[in-house]
């Protein structure tokens, strides 16, 4: 066959496959300033909360309008948290810890030490967690209050989790994983070899999932106790999600997003080749998706095969989020937050589907 017959044939069948109904699966995309690392919030009327490098903290409708926004003093790289009063939280560069109405009214701001690269958890009684540059893990009560501190031996980047009996869970950079009691007393601590960036994702039984830039990934048990450890090819600072079937789901700077059985035995690994930082979602359909640093967001089948990608014009290092409607929201480096059109109804029936555990980040076990 020459080259030229092999080329009309590409032609004719790409507008085949046009012709037979292939959509763009960009519902919609929005354009802030900068950088968008955070993970979206969505409230229960489909209200998209979402922060940017730009220094903005925005309020989107589910059809990508804006609906407000706040300026606040440096980058909001923290993801937002939703209360049950519809209270949203926020932290940022500028050092502060945001309470905004729905309306997009500022309620209240507490003014921690140093840039807040953490999210916040919202305990069940509404008191909010939040790490610190300054080494801490602060307490504050709804009414912007500190009722406590913690403090560990350095950063703490990543974000805590909320156990069912209100064990609060949070690593540092001094390579331990921390349970605190609800009134800031230590209950245990657990060293790994490297770092803790990763956020812990907990399970129904109260195990504890987490990264460490020692490569593993850890299971521990609800005293502390190591369940299992898997290793990875790299460091590990994405954070773990579960399936409704107990299977973890986290990403690799080895460039792979790795299944796991719920006793730490490698289900599937597959290769994106290069940095996986973002944090996957689990639909209810079995379906999993993770951004890349290749620009890329992916969807994994359960078997682990890549179904799809969307690329983007930058890195993905935020970790998407899914609505009922089956829109996948997700922020990347290029400054667009992107709606994506899918097949998952919705997220998966599991106790942490996703980064911050459930669509409206609260980072708490239900």
């Amino acid at each position: 066959m020459s080259r030229w017959a092999r080329v009309s044939i590409i032609v004719i069948l790409s507008l085949f496959a046009v012709a037979c109904g292939e959509q763009e699966p960009v519902r919609w995309r929005f354009k802030t300033g900068r950088e968008v690392a955070a993970s979206p919030a969505l409230a229960p009327d489909g209200t998209i909360y979402v922060g940017s490098h730009d220094n903005f903290f925005y309020a989107l409708s589910p059809d990508g309008k804006l609906k407000w926004k706040i300026e606040t003093g440096g980058w909001v790289h923290s993801s937002a948290a939703m209360g049950d009063d519809g209270t949203v939280y926020f932290g940022s560069y500028d050092d502060y810890l945001y309470a905004a109405t729905p309306e997009g009214k500022i309620k209240w701001r507490v003014r921690l030490e140093r840039q807040i690269e953490s999210s916040p958890a919202i305990g069940s009684d509404g008191t909010i967690y939040l790490g610190d540059d300054d080494k801490q893990l602060y307490a504050i009560t709804r009414e912007g209050q500190i009722k406590w501190t913690f403090k560990t031996g350095d950063l703490v980047v990543g974000s805590a989790a909320i156990g069912a009996d209100g064990a609060v869970y949070v690593g540092s950079g001094d390579k331990n994983l921390y349970a605190l009691n609800p009134d800031g007393s230590l209950k245990w601590k657990f060293e790994t070899g490297g770092e803790i960036f990763s956020s812990p994702a907990l399970g129904a039984d109260g195990a504890i999932y987490f990264g460490s830039s020692d490569r593993f990934i850890y299971a521990l048990d609800a005293d502390g106790t190591a369940r299992w450890r898997f290793q990875t090819g790299d460091k590990v600072y994405s954070s773990p999600a579960r399936g409704a079937d107990g299977a973890v789901y986290v990403g690799s700077l080895d460039g792979h997003l790795y299944a796991l059985n719920a006793d730490g035995t490698l289900r599937w690994k597959t290769n994106v080749r290069d940095w996986v930082i973002s944090s996957p979602a689990v639909g209810a359909d079995g379906m999993v998706y993770v951004g890349a640093y290749n620009n890329a967001l992916y969807a994994f089948d359960p078997k682990g095969q890549i179904a799809w990608k969307y690329v983007t014009q930058r890195f993905v290092f935020a970790s998407p989020t899914l609505a009922p409607d089956g829109t996948l929201y997700v922020g990347s480096d290029d400054g667009y937050v992107y709606a994506l059109k899918t097949t998952s109804p919705g997220l998966a029936a599991s106790t942490w589907q996703k980064f911050r555990g459930d669509a409206r980040n609260t980072g708490r076990a239900r």
